[in-house]
C-alpha cells in the first residue's frame, strides 16, 4: 500500500502543484505557496511510508508501531527515530490544514492580515507547522521507545504473529499498565500529540463556524469571481478536514486510547493506516475537484498538447505522397 500512496501521491501532487504555479497563480494569490507546500509535505510523508514501510498492531494493553524496513543499513535506534519524524509530519499535515483556514478566514475579515504570509513573514507559517511536527515526533519517539519491561510484555506477539525477535527490528510502544500502575512515560507522551492535535482542530473550528456565518455578506461585498473562489476554497477545506477525520483520524485516536481499555485483542492495525499513505493524493483530488480553475486549467494544458502533437502534413507533401500512390499504382 506504500507504494501505491507514493506514486498516487506523486502523479496527483505534481497535477496540483504544475497547475498552481504555472497555469492559475494569479488567482490564488499569497494562498498558492500554502497549497504548494501541503502537496510537498504530503509527498515527503508519502516518501517516509515508501521507505520504511511501517506497521502498526493492537494487542491487549498496548499499540505496537514497528517495521521490518532497515533502508541504508540505519540501527534500529536510528529507525526508530525515523518512524518518529514519519508521525511529526502527520502532525505538521494537520497544522497546515489549521494555517489554511487562518487565511480563508483573514481572507475574509481581516484582509490586510493576509501581508503575513507575503515574503519572509512566510517563515512564522513554516515554523509552526514545524515545531508541532517536531514535538509529535518528539513524543512519539521519546516516550513510546521499548524499555526492558515492554519488550518482555510485547515479545511473544511479535515472535508469534510476525515470526521476528523484537530485538531484532525497531519497535515502538505504547503501552497502557506495568502490573496495576499506569506507565506514566507513555501518558506523557500521548498527552502531548493530543494537546497538538486539540490546539489544530480547536483553529479549525472556530475559524470554520465563523466563517460559516459570516460569509454570506462578506461575500455579497466581493466580485462573482471572488465570490466563487472563496465558496470553493471553503469547501474544499471543509471536505479535506471532514472526511479522512471520519475516515482516518477519528479511529486511529481510537486506536491509540484503546490500550487504556485494557481488552483481550490482538489485530494488526495495517488497514486504518494504509489510509494514511493515500491520504494526500485524496486531498490533491479534493482541490482539484471543489476548485473549478483547475478544471479549466487542466483543460487548456490538455487542448494545448493536443495541438503540440497533432501531426500537420503540408499541402505541397500530401500531394507528393499522393500522386507516388498513383505511380506505384499503375505499375
Amino acid at each position: 500500500m506504500g507504494n501505491v500512496g507514493f506514486f498516487s501521491n506523486a502523479f496527483f501532487g505534481f497535477i496540483l502543484v504544475f497547475l498552481t504555479l504555472c497555469h492559475i497563480s494569479r488567482q490564488f494569490g499569497s494562498y498558492k505557496y500554502l497549497l504548494v507546500n501541503f502537496q510537498v509535505l504530503g509527498f515527503i510523508f508519502a516518501t517516509f511510508e515508501y521507505l520504511f514501510h511501517t506497521f502498526l498492531h493492537t494487542y491487549n494493553a498496548s499499540l505496537i508501531y514497528f517495521s521490518f524496513s532497515r533502508p541504508l543499513g540505519l540501527s534500529n535506534f536510528t529507525m526508530e527515530w525515523m518512524m518518529g519524524i514519519y508521525t511529526g509530519l502527520y502532525s505538521a499535515t494537520i497544522c497546515q490544514l489549521a494555517i489554511q483556514f487562518i487565511y480563508r478566514y483573514w481572507a475574509l475579515f481581516d484582509t490586510p492580515k493576509i501581508k503575513y504570509f507575503h515574503g519572509w513573514y512566510y517563515l512564522i507559517w513554516v515554523s509552526y507547522y514545524s515545531f508541532f511536527g517536531v514535538l509529535w515526533a518528539f513524543a512519539v519517539g521519546h516516550f513510546f521507545a521499548m524499555d526492558d519491561f515492554g519488550r518482555e510484555y510485547l515479545g511473544g506477539e511479535i515472535l508469534l504473529r510476525y515470526e521476528r525477535n523484537i530485538t531484532d527490528i525497531p519497535v515502538l510502544g505504547l503501552i497502557a499498565y506495568e502490573g496495576n500502575s499506569i506507565r506514566w512515560r507513555n501518558v506523557y507522551g500521548l498527552s502531548l500529540m493530543t494537546l497538538i492535535s486539540t490546539i489544530q482542530y480547536s483553529i479549525i473550528l472556530i475559524c470554520g463556524q465563523i466563517m460559516y456565518e459570516g460569509m454570506r455578506i462578506k461575500l455579497s461585498l466581493l466580485s462573482a469571481q471572488s465570490r466563487r473562489l472563496h465558496k470553493q476554497f471553503f469547501r474544499a477545506l471543509v471536505i479535506q478536514i471532514t472526511a479522512p477525520t471520519i475516515i482516518l483520524f477519528c479511529p486511529v485516536f481510537f486506536m491509540i486510547y484503546a490500550p487504556f481499555a485494557d481488552l483481550e485483542i490482538s489485530f494488526p492495525s495495517c488497514i486504518i493506516q494504509s489510509g494514511f499513505t493515500v491520504y494526500p493524493a485524496i486531498d490533491s483530488i479534493i482541490m482539484m475537484s471543489c476548485v473549478s480553475e483547475y478544471g479549466r486549467a487542466l483543460k487548456k494544458v490538455y487542448r494545448n498538447a493536443k495541438k503540440f502533437c497533432a501531426v500537420k502534413i503540408p499541402k505541397d507533401v500530401s500531394k507528393d505522397v499522393v500522386g507516388a500512390n498513383v505511380i506505384t499504382t499503375k505499375l
